[in-house]
């Protein structure tokens, strides 16, 4: 390569890295071994000068520091604007969906998961643009034949279908949609501390009027998903499902003040093809 400078590396850090990088990775990896303590020093030149600063989580390992964003431009937002999105057991009765946030259905195996996030397709697909994005663990068949007992013409269905099994938030190109996702599996390695991140890189996505509805895994009788209270944070709607059971788990804006919607639960009986819920009752005690 040519003659190692400060301002190559300089150059390359405010234009290439994405996240973490390691020192040795600098200018794709060109910089001989005899050059390394030139280039260790030519870094700690760019953190002095607040271009990156060391992550901490191993020697050599540093981050861009990222340019201050634009600030935010108040005069077109209305604050009491609906995102218009339709759930489900008559939940917009209860809790208010701003545009630009997530809902979680963290659901058992077997709770209708599934179903309820097809469902959400089938309610929306008529009002905005809905982008599917599903890992196909039950087979595109089946996909087909549940979405056609609910009355929707696959030959040319009114929404966009993708398989997506990880990085869901790399699909997300488009802005005032709603995404449904079925759903953010557990990494194989058991890392269930990925899930929340996974959740806020999502969170990024959402702008223009976009809205996000995500299923995620739990174990049974559990309110929370695998990863725990973290998966909380960046959702505005978050829901339990156990077979014939739904709970509100949080519900961040009430749509009714007065009527505060945490721990609502209820019953239903799961149609035969997964897409309907039906003899929904609320219960009166907790479930």
């Amino acid at each position: 390569m040519d003659e190692l400078t400060v301002n190559a590396v300089r150059e390359w850090i405010r234009l290439v890295p994405t996240g973490q990088f390691h020192y040795t990775k600098i200018l794709d990896g060109a910089v001989h071994p005899d050059s390394y303590a030139k280039l260790r020093e030519y870094v700690a030149r760019c953190c002095k000068d607040g271009i990156a600063e060391p992550t901490g989580n191993r020697d050599g390992t540093y981050r861009r520091v990222e340019a201050l964003p634009l600030p935010v431009n108040w005069e077109p937002i209305n604050p009491n604007q609906d995102s218009g999105l339709i759930l489900p057991f008559n939940l917009r009765k209860y809790v208010w969906i701003d545009p630009n946030t997530s809902v979680v259905v963290a659901g058992s195996k077997d709770s209708g998961k599934s179903g309820f996030l097809m469902r959400t397709v089938y309610l929306n697909m008529g009002h905005r643009k809905v982008i599917f994005l599903c890992n196909m663990e039950g087979g595109i068949n089946q996909l087909k034949r549940r979405f056609e007992a609910m009355g929707v013409d696959m030959t040319c269905p009114p929404f966009e279908t993708y398989t997506v099994t990880e990085n869901f938030h790399d699909a997300m190109k488009e802005t005032g949609v709603l995404y449904v996702v079925d759903y953010i599996d557990v990494p194989d390695t058991g890392e269930f501390f990925m899930i929340a991140p996974a959740l806020s890189r999502i969170q990024v996505k959402l702008y223009d009027n976009t809205n996000a509805v995500i299923g995620l895994q739990k174990k049974t009788n559990s309110d929370l998903a695998y990863g725990g209270e973290q998966t909380l944070k960046k959702t505005t709607l978050y829901l339990a499902m156990n077979p014939g059971k739904i709970k509100i788990v949080s519900a961040k804006i009430h749509a009714n003040p007065t009527i505060d919607p945490k721990n609502m639960q209820w019953t239903f009986l799961y149609s035969e093809e997964g897409t309907r819920f039906d003899n929904v009752v609320q219960a009166v005690d907790e479930i």
